[in-house]
């Protein structure tokens, strides 16, 4: 049969060697889930033991294998049979789709495989610090916006990078307090607490000095044993990350690792650190790459924003005209603005514009399901994995077990915003076809094609962003209502002028929208060969060709 048993690599390599020491003389074999493609990471494996001549395994032989399988760090249920006690039916059951995961006959020839080199480190044993940070005299009423000590909280770290969205700071006093909880260049990071438990990041370089709150545990290992890069794909890998979240699960009402969790995890690595480090080095390049196209994303939708309230709040052009002054715009554009401001209710606006909101120029919350028009399934989008013009994430549900908000109705062109704690920014522009949103999103659509980028650009300005965090209301899910997005002002010019305005700012989102397509296609390169670089199922070369065809 074809070896497509899905089992890491250090996982196999420990389940063989146990094999060979306790039943040499077996030939075993995988079934099931794990073989048949429809196992996750935390799935029992199902093996079936056929001893020699077919013939019952001596029970002594069995009880210590199963008492070395309850004594390994595996973190999944191993149920192994023994072939000749079980029914001739379940065998037929059996044959149908196996992989054979060790032939007696292979126990000498295994030290010769493609894993030699690697071995297993406990972290306790290869790293110079284990432990988390503190929380400055004082709490959260001394953060600052800015200052000479960044202090890195739990929401700085994610599995894909650091994000310094959000980040507090402290002066300097308060940072000396901290020096216990110093972070240095290239510290690992593991939240150890709450619904972030287990994710995992390395330190920005950019925002040093810093410090950790009590949330965060900085792991730092030994460059010479264990390098911190390679460490801190191994943290996020599917194998760890499983296992991390059954510890911290594992006792009292509130996720928790501990510090000899921690100590005692499991890290399978490449004995030479320059290995490990040409490792971690192709995983960061894709990261390098992803990272430049958002900061290129966020570049793009800060000229979109910048031009919107330039043309339609401040009102530039018009002025530069009333001044004498160039306008900076091509002279057909210009030509566009008049050079007159008049008196409205909204104060001084460009002559012939219209004082109105977003109701004139889009419809809110124009779809939804329903009972006679249900889907088979929907691609689902949250508040929580939107965030600041992202997307971050789509998860697919049935529609029997889809989440009950699940119900509005998106299209390419509609912007969403979210209408509880308005000021954690879960807004976006939608691009995608086939989604479905949270009925905790406004949707607003246009009415027109080329009122797409100032509807988006109306409703996600910040300063509507700041308002509808401060009309929001509701004790501990402060939220506003959908009509008071739609009610957002917006000074309104002829036709000529939003065509301009769309067909220069289109440009600019579509290709941050590009950019956020292609971040998805490496994201996904980089998630399937994470796995299987830090647990040696494919050697360095074979990853060199697949990054480089990602």
């Amino acid at each position: 049969m074809t070896d497509r048993l899905h089992l890491p690599a250090r996982y196999r390599e420990h389940l063989e060697a146990l094999l060979r020491e306790h039943l040499p003389d077996v030939e075993v074999w995988a079934y099931g889930s794990r073989v048949d493609g429809r196992s996750h990471d935390g799935s029992d494996l199902d093996l079936v033991l056929r001893g020699p001549g077919l013939e019952e395994i001596d029970l002594a032989r069995l009880d210590d294998f199963q008492r070395a399988l309850h004594d390994s760090t595996m973190p999944f249920l191993v149920e192994a049979r023994d072939w000749a006690r079980l029914p001739v039916r379940f065998h037929r059951e059996i044959e149908r789709e196996y992989v054979v995961l060790l032939r007696a006959a292979e126990a000498e020839s295994w030290s010769g495989s493609d894993h030699a080199g690697w071995c297993e480190l406990r972290l306790g044993d290869v790293c110079t610090r284990i432990g988390s940070g503190a929380t400055p005299r004082g709490g959260s009423k001394v953060y600052l916006d800015c200052g000479p000590f960044a202090f890195i909280r739990s929401q700085n770290v994610y599995n894909d990078g650091f994000r310094p969205s959000g980040l507090a700071f402290l002066d300097d006093r308060r940072g000396h307090e901290l020096d216990s909880v110093e972070v240095e260049a290239n510290d690992v990071f593991l939240n150890i607490t709450g619904d972030s438990v287990a994710r995992s990041c390395q330190v920005d370089p950019s925002v040093l000095p810093a410090r950790v709150n009590q949330h965060v545990a900085i792991v730092r290992p030994d460059p010479q044993v264990l390098d911190p890069g390679f460490l801190r794909y191994a943290l996020v890998s599917p194998e760890l990350q499983a296992l991390m979240l059954s510890w911290a699960r594992s006792g009292g009402t509130r996720n928790a690792l501990t510090k000899g969790m921690i100590e005692s995890l499991p890290v399978w690595a490449p004995a030479d650190p320059e290995e490990q480090r040409a490792i971690a080095h192709i995983l960061g390049t894709l990261d390098d790459k992803i990272e430049l196209n958002r900061q290129m994303s966020r570049t793009l939708e800060s000229m979109a924003r910048a031009l919107f309230k330039s043309w339609f709040v401040d009102f530039d052009p018009v002025r530069a005209k009333m001044e004498g002054r160039d306008t900076g715009l091509p002279r057909q554009v210009a030509d566009l603005f008049p050079n007159r401001l008049v008196n409205s209710e909204l104060g001084e606006i460009p002559e012939g514009w219209l004082a109105g909101t977003l109701a004139d120029v889009a419809d809110l919350n124009p779809e939804s399901w329903g009972r006679r028009n249900t889907p088979e399934k929907v691609r689902y989008v949250d508040l929580s994995n939107t965030k600041w013009g992202v997307i971050e994430s789509v998860k697919q549900y049935p529609w029997e077990s889809a989440p009950s908000r699940a119900r509005r109705v998106l299209r390419p062109g509609d912007t969403i915003v979210g209408t509880v704690r308005p000021g954690n920014g879960s807004f976006a522009l939608v691009e995608r076809r086939g989604l479905t949103g949270s009925t905790g999103f406004a949707v607003l659509r246009p009415k027109s094609p080329i009122e797409r980028e100032t509807v988006y650009c109306a409703a996600t300005s910040p300063g509507n962003v700041d308002r509808l965090a401060r009309l929001a209301d509701g004790g501990a899910y402060p939220a506003v209502n959908p009509t008071t997005i739609l009610s957002t002002v917006l000074v309104l010019p002829g036709p000529c002028v939003r065509v301009a305005f769309s067909s220069l700012v289109a440009p600019l989102l579509s290709q941050a929208q590009e950019n956020r397509r292609e971040d998805r296609s490496l994201g996904a390169a980089r998630d399937a060969l994470l796995p299987r670089l830090v647990s040696g199922e494919i050697r360095l070369r074979e990853a060199m060709v697949e990054e480089v065809g990602a």
